[in-house]
């Protein structure tokens, strides 16, 4: 290798595709892209996989050549929706180097917030790449999700530095499982156990980030959210199946036995230290605002917001469901028990409200919404017992 060029090379281009680095000779390219060929050979043992996404062909050339790529294999992508597609591939890259520019139709952000919004995907570390690194591109790429910002031009050996920095969990002892490990362990043990728990488990989940989304969340918040929601009905592992299929109306010692799942799910979990931050939702789903509810009696603002949260989440999916004691009801019937709920005090009004109005933005043709929201605020079906009958 020829090390006076390799340190005479020291920055890599700036997004605009002006070239920032030194090109000493027409050889350069050349020995970039027979060492990359080289690298991926067929008899060669596999390598921890990094993507490069940039739309400058020059820059994905310069940041392959940083990486010293003999000790990875490089897959690059020119535009977002290639970039996802690479990021989703098996197998998964150990760290993500993303320029927050990229065209196509699926910017860098968009591409981080859709990686970190799965829980397959959301702990493979993303670098973002900015233009001239102020506040407020770091900003919006910490919005994003990304774990490392670095503005170009880029220095080789911070590249690196922030490569190890961002894969150093990854390199940690197995006795340190992460968070999104657990809560994908748990879930299954769930849907073992209970088939209905899983698909609505998974719909609580996406519902409630979404909320999140909508009352303004960060990104740390939004992923506790999600875990917290594929987790409340942790506890009912412990319920005998016999009432968790029971068709008919349960007796009050059932009910007693459903209304324990919430701290059962907060005592199996709360000797797994990843899980600490999400317990308040495992145990205080199901608490009413005025008092009323379960394990705690907490009223208000004692219960804590992503908990609540969760619990509306929870009644909705619940409601549009078929259950084995009922048909499901339509979402607008959903809404209607929703908001009698609150009359009854179990949740937060203006929480339920701007539930309600997310869901009918998202389910009704514009034209519709105002005079079905008005119909809503002025009457209520009748409440079918059935349709609370069984806790979920």
């Amino acid at each position: 290798m020829n090390h006076d060029y390799e340190n005479r090379v020291h920055e890599i281009g700036n997004h605009d595709g002006s070239d920032s680095f030194v090109r000493t000779d027409s050889q350069s390219d050349h020995w970039i892209h027979s060492k990359h060929e080289s690298a991926v050979g067929i008899d060669a043992p596999r390598k921890p996989r990094v993507l490069i996404a940039d739309g400058n062909a020059t820059v994905r050339k310069l940041i392959r050549w940083a990486l010293r790529d003999d000790e990875y294999e490089i897959v690059e992508a020119s535009n977002g929706p290639d970039a996802y597609v690479l990021a989703t591939e098996s197998p998964e890259p150990i760290a993500i180097l993303l320029d927050a520019n990229l065209g196509g139709g699926m910017t860098g952000h968009d591409v981080c917030r859709s990686l970190k919004d799965d829980l397959q995907f959301c702990k493979i570390p993303v670098i973002m790449l900015v233009t001239i690194g102020s506040h407020e591109e770091i900003s919006d790429a910490v919005e994003a999700g990304a774990d490392e910002v670095l503005s170009k031009p880029i220095h080789r050996d911070e590249l690196n530095i922030r490569i190890r920095s961002a894969t150093r969990s990854q390199r940690e002892s197995p006795a340190s499982i992460d968070i999104e490990s657990v809560t994908l362990t748990l879930a299954h043990l769930i849907a073992i156990k209970d088939g209905y728990s899983s698909g609505h488990a998974e719909q609580v989940a996406n519902y409630a980030v979404a909320f999140g989304k909508t009352l303004g969340m960060d990104h740390e918040n939004l992923r506790l959210l999600r875990f917290g929601a594929m987790l409340h009905n942790i506890g009912k592992v412990s319920i005998p199946d016999a009432i968790l299929e029971k068709t008919t109306a349960l007796t009050p010692r059932e009910r007693a036995i459903i209304h324990q799942h919430p701290r059962v799910g907060s005592d199996i979990c709360v000797s797994l230290k990843q899980l600490e931050p999400v317990l308040p939702i495992i145990r205080h789903h199901k608490e009413h605002f005025d008092g009323t509810g379960f394990p705690d009696g907490l009223r208000g603002d004692q219960i804590p917001l992503k908990a609540q949260i969760v619990g509306i989440a929870d009644v909705f999916s619940a409601l549009t469901n078929d259950r084995s004691f009922r048909r499901a009801k339509t979402k607008l019937e959903a809404i209607e028990i929703l908001k009698h709920r609150v009359i009854q005090g179990m949740h937060d009004p203006k929480l339920v409200e701007q539930f309600c109005q997310m869901i009918l933005a998202d389910s009704l043709p514009a034209a519709d919404t105002p005079n079905r929201e008005a119909n809503l605020e002025t009457s209520f079906a009748p409440i079918v017992s059935s349709s609370l009958q069984h806790s979920t």
